[in-house]
């Protein structure tokens, strides 16, 4: 039997261009409004607003990163550290050149399901949102 992701006509790419973090979040959550993968609770990691952009990710108002050639976004999903399941939308990128370059990590996105299948079909419709499939 297939997902609701799969089958749910209104995910299509969302637009990051010349957005901030928070209008992203806002289109996901708009699109997922109502339907059967509406979660607990989307938005940016750094939700709290916090000066420590390199622990917490970036601000809401900051700009969704355009992708380089290397630089991937994934999404994926994690236990809960009380309950539920928590969905990751996160920037890979890469800082410095060849042979020091280094892997850099930026939390976007996190959202909470309260099932595990619940999780995996919101993590389908995030990638087929994101368009990264």
């Amino acid at each position: 039997m297939p997902t609701v992701a799969h089958t749910h006509p209104k995910f299509s790419p969302v637009l990051t261009k010349g957005k901030t973090i928070a209008e992203v979040v806002e289109q996901y959550a708009a699109s997922l409004r109502g339907t059967e993968l509406e979660p607990e609770w989307l938005d940016s990691a750094n939700f709290p607003e916090d000066d420590n952009e390199a622990m917490y990710g970036p601000k809401p108002d900051r700009p969704w990163p355009e992708l380089g050639a290397r630089d991937r976004l994934a999404v994926y999903l994690q236990r809960g550290s009380s309950e539920g399941w928590i969905v990751y939308v996160d920037h890979i990128g890469y800082a410095g050149d060849a042979p020091n370059r280094t892997t850099a990590l930026q939390k976007l996105l996190t959202g909470k399901t309260l099932s595990q299948q619940h999780g995996w079909d919101l993590v389908r419709a995030i990638t087929k949102m994101l368009d990264v499939t």
